[in-house]
């Protein structure tokens, strides 16, 4: 996939959202450029970041959110393969009082759970263009 086709894709499922967030989070790593531009489409000012650990089933690491008691939230990520991730994200947020509806680009067949807003499910894994990017890291 290349950036035109990624941003064509994320205004095509930023115009399903009939939902108005208080806040956007993305999951790190790959929610977070989605989240970004869905948060721009649908005019909502506060966006943060959610970070997983793979392991230990994927349980939330690190996060930086303001009080969320009551508070909309749209959790994003990229894809989703299992879900576990996701769910994940929903329960730590909907446990801090928030209101959450999930979105995300594209499920597989294997997925756990259902998003509230998604484009289509896929067979394979979709190679973002952020998987591309050069390192700086030596």
């Amino acid at each position: 996939m290349d950036w035109k086709t990624f941003e064509d894709e994320t205004m095509n499922l930023a115009r399903m959202i009939d939902y108005a967030p208080d806040m956007v989070v993305g999951i790190a790593r790959g929610g977070v450029i989605p989240a970004a531009l869905l948060s721009k489409s649908l005019g909502v000012k506060d966006m943060f970041t959610l970070k997983l650990e793979r392991e230990n089933d994927r349980r939330i690491s690190a996060d930086a959110l303001p009080d969320i008691s009551g508070k909309k939230i749209l959790l994003v990520e990229d894809m989703l393969e299992t879900g576990r991730g996701l769910m994940n994200g929903k329960k730590f947020l909907e446990d801090r009082g928030a209101v959450v509806k999930t979105a995300c680009l594209y499920t597989m067949p294997i997925s756990e759970t259902t998003p509230d807003f998604f484009l289509r499910q896929v067979g394979e894994v979709v190679d973002f263009p952020w998987n591309h990017l050069p390192s700086l890291a030596g």
